[in-house]
């Protein structure tokens, strides 16, 4: 999958790091233009701009190594790959994962085993004037299907008791050890040539379906062709017929003219 390959480059330079990496998806405009306006360039940063009205949501993996584990899973995961192949707006490499106990209106809630009841245990921590919501995942190791379930199941929660969650944060911690590109799954991109002929890189049993539905279209075309060649040929043997025709009937009243 294309995106663990990407993530798996982050993870090595994450390892380089003592710091975390924290990846943004902002949707909110006044995020946004702080951020163009390099206003701010970090967690710290970042979290002082959340709100009652625009709350700031992270899920946080203290010592979880997230992105080795999305790099050679071949687990079934629906929220992950959602959220860093489409929603993902900015990467901050060596970013300091700072808490959040200092900001007002700021939720924290550790996650330690991940429970079935998740909503419930939720309910009294989340407050819809909070500015901030932290989800401290302190395990170091999950079952990558469960905690993508997790995930997607408090994320469907917050947008629920929030005012809105526009602006979702992953932070990962540094990665445990080092993935070379050739042990994580990779997708190769192709680019497509308007130039290349389209059937040179199909299996042979699809080029032969082609080819057959190649010929069975040009000989309706050629049927086709000839059954209106031959109506053209009628047309014409019939308007010529008719000419003659129309000039035999005017002969014999020429006579009559003469006599007159």
């Amino acid at each position: 999958m294309f995106y663990q390959s990407v993530l798996l480059a982050v993870a090595v330079l994450a390892q380089l790091s003592a710091a975390g990496t924290s990846f943004l998806a902002i949707n909110s405009q006044r995020y946004q233009e702080a951020l163009n306006d390099d206003k701010i360039e970090s967690w710290a940063q970042l979290s002082d701009l959340g709100n009652a009205n625009e709350p700031l949501v992270c899920f946080r993996f203290a010592q979880f190594d997230l992105l080795a584990q999305i790099a050679r899973s071949s687990a079934e995961t629906r929220f992950l790959p959602t959220f860093f192949e489409d929603s993902v707006t900015d990467v901050w490499n060596d970013d300091s994962l700072s808490a959040t106990s200092e900001i007002t209106k700021s939720a924290i809630v550790e996650v330690g085993q991940l429970s079935e009841l998740v909503i419930p245990s939720l309910y009294s921590k989340i407050d819809d004037n909070d500015a901030v919501v932290l989800f401290e995942f302190t395990e170091p190791s999950y079952d990558l299907e469960r905690l993508d379930e997790y995930l997607e199941t408090v994320y469907l929660f917050l947008e629920e008791a929030l005012p809105n969650i526009d602006n979702l944060v992953i932070q990962v911690p540094s990665v445990g050890e080092t993935y070379t590109k050739s042990s994580a799954k990779t997708s190769e991109v192709e680019v497509s040539d308007p130039e290349k002929n389209p059937g040179k890189d199909l299996p042979a049993g699809d080029g032969r379906k082609v080819n057959a539905l190649w010929t069975e279209g040009l000989i309706s075309c050629l049927i086709v062709a000839a059954l209106l060649l031959s109506i053209l040929v009628t047309a014409i043997s019939w308007i010529t017929s008719l000419e003659i025709s129309y000039g035999a009937l005017e002969r014999p009243a020429n006579p009559l003219k003469k006599n007159n």
